[in-house]
């Protein structure tokens, strides 16, 4: 996994559980106290490890942290991709561009987002097929809502199929409110 998503768990770390967060969460995950470089490649494991601490010193679901990771890290992110969007852009017209967004993300030989499938289907609802083998739907659900708030617009996900209930991919509805 990308370093950047790293770098981002440290700031959630330190936001969620205060300034020794990120040595706290690196401790329950039985992680080694390192440093993840933004531009580097790191095993999958140590971020499902990461959330996994996250969940059990929050107290809530891995879903729920996923979930707020996504959220959290928007903008993060902004500051790094934002360029890749165009200015006047609404929540919806950036879920649609999304894979061509990753296109230039996967540049870098380190960076491996998800595939997404992203279309229009009425003028204010985007439907999105997420496929990857980490199964991090969550993380995406919880972007959709930092980039909505961040765009400040508000959005509905309502998820249709995921891969922890047997599905072989996920598959979310996004509605622009408002």
């Amino acid at each position: 996994m990308h370093g950047i998503i790293f770098s981002q768990l440290r700031n959630y770390a330190q936001a969620r559980l205060g300034e020794r967060g990120w040595e706290s969460l690196l401790r329950e995950a039985k992680l080694p106290a390192r440093v993840y470089l933004a531009f580097q490649s790191y095993p999958d494991t140590d971020a499902v490890a990461l959330c996994g601490a996250a969940s059990r010193l929050l107290g809530c679901s891995i879903r729920d942290v996923l979930e707020d990771v996504g959220e959290f890290m928007v903008p993060g992110l902004m500051k790094i991709y934002g360029a890749f969007i165009q200015p006047g852009w609404s929540v919806l017209e950036v879920i649609e561009h999304a894979e061509r967004i990753h296109e230039k993300v996967r540049r870098d030989p380190h960076a491996t987002p998800p595939r997404l499938e992203c279309h229009r289907v009425e003028p204010h609802t985007v439907r999105v097929v997420y496929s990857s083998p980490r199964k991090l739907c969550g993380l995406g659900i919880g972007f959709v809502r930092g980039l909505a708030s961040t765009l400040n617009q508000r959005v509905e996900v309502q998820e249709r199929q995921c891969v922890h209930e047997g599905a072989s991919h996920c598959e979310f509805i996004v509605k622009r409110m408002g």
